[in-house]
């Protein structure tokens, strides 16, 4: 995004909320608290392996401070997070952005395996799908592949780097 600097976020979880799912999250606090509702990028690193940006919402309070209120998979105090205030969420599922931070040939495949993850669980319809969705069955043979390729490969790193 240009222009816009990354911020530091506090991470305040809700209990009972979803996990990862911001855009439900922020506008039921918002109907009971007020505030506002700000898009933009969770930013995540792992290891000095690659990056990843997820589109993410956040809550303004009627003070000005954003608060992520979001349960992610891990525990976090804060989170990085580059605002996108022109950005709209069309409850079509938007793809992170990842890059790389090695030359590492198993992070390269890993992250192109993640974006053909993400490429066969949004095929048409299943783009406006959240949850647990039903896959056809030519997908869910794909995709299996890609999460066993995935996992072997995340393996394999955590060996080498840890």
């Amino acid at each position: 995004v240009k222009g816009q600097p990354p911020i530091v976020v506090p991470h305040e979880p809700l209990d009972g909320e979803p996990i990862g799912e911001s855009f439900d999250t922020v506008p039921k606090h918002i109907v009971a608290h007020k505030g506002k509702q700000l898009n933009g990028w969770a930013i995540w690193q792992v290891a000095d392996l690659y990056i990843e940006a997820e589109f993410h919402a956040v809550w303004q309070d009627t003070d000005g401070a954003l608060i992520d209120l979001t349960p992610h998979w891990t525990t976090h105090e804060s989170i990085l997070f580059l605002p996108e205030p022109g950005r709209e969420y069309g409850r079509r599922n938007i793809d992170g952005v990842r890059r790389a931070l090695t030359d590492d040939l198993d992070v390269i495949r890993f992250l192109h395996l993640a974006k053909k993850r993400f490429d066969i669980m949004n095929e048409g319809d299943l783009a406006y799908q959240f949850g647990d969705i039903e896959l056809p069955a030519r997908s869910l043979r794909e995709v299996r592949k890609v999460y066993k390729e995935m996992m072997q490969l995340q393996h394999r790193l955590t060996v080498r780097y840890t």
